[in-house]
């Protein structure tokens, strides 16, 4: 890489590492913890409890919780770290209701085969990796500067596609994976799109994830 481009390349860089408006950050930050601490308490004291699955919700949980209360108390002060608590918050948060959903299926559902859990973590992983390495592409690329300026490329633009159809596809993998449990497994319907739901919530979620890497972006530039 040439001088040039080397400079070109952080220049990129620089224009993606923002803070977000102070303005937004307390109503952001409480409106994003609302779900977690509603569904993930719920979920796991509900019938059966089983300490296990309480703490793979719980822990994840506290720590968000943590983080946020910390922006609120001075979101003056902490802009840089808001970045910090909204990529564990997708990270930690689309895991919880990764677990959440599984606890649905194995406690209370009974499911006894190890596929569901198998396929998915594996789901979980390939659709993280898959929108985080679009992700870098898309930061190398210029697109997040070119993008709020309204000057997008062709190659930003099919990026951005690519994307929305990773996202489609698992939304669609979930819902077609709940209608199978369902037809062969002859379990609830109610259940079964609480766990659907879960999943989805899941895939919101991850779509944070993206601000950690500008926190570290961020603070290796100071």
């Amino acid at each position: 890489m040439n001088g040039s481009d080397a400079r070109q390349k952080q220049s990129f860089i620089d224009d993606f590492t923002h803070v977000y408006p102070l303005r937004i950050i307390r109503s952001q930050t409480v409106s994003l913890l609302i779900l977690p601490n509603l569904l993930l308490l719920v979920l796991a004291f509900a019938d059966p409890f089983i300490p296990m699955w309480a703490w793979l919700l719980l822990i994840p949980l506290a720590i968000v919780d943590l983080l946020g209360l910390i922006v609120l108390i001075s979101p003056g002060r902490m802009q840089v770290f808001h970045l910090l608590f909204l990529g564990a918050l997708g990270i930690l948060g689309s895991a919880a209701f990764t677990a959440a959903a599984n606890k649905l299926a194995y406690a209370t559902l009974g499911m006894s085969s190890p596929w569901f859990g198998i396929l998915s973590g594996s789901g979980y992983v390939i659709v993280f990796v898959l929108l985080y390495s679009i992700h870098i592409r898309l930061l190398h690329s210029g697109h997040y500067s070119r993008e709020e300026s309204g000057n997008e490329t062709r190659e930003g633009r099919k990026l951005r596609k690519s994307q929305g159809v990773i996202l489609a596809c698992s939304g669609a993998g979930v819902l077609i994976g709940s209608l199978l449990i369902k037809t062969f497994g002859d379990y609830s319907i109610k259940m079964i799109l609480i766990i659907a739901l879960l999943f989805l919530i899941a895939l919101a979620y991850m779509m944070l994830v993206g601000n950690l890497h500008k926190y570290l972006l961020f603070i290796r530039r100071r």
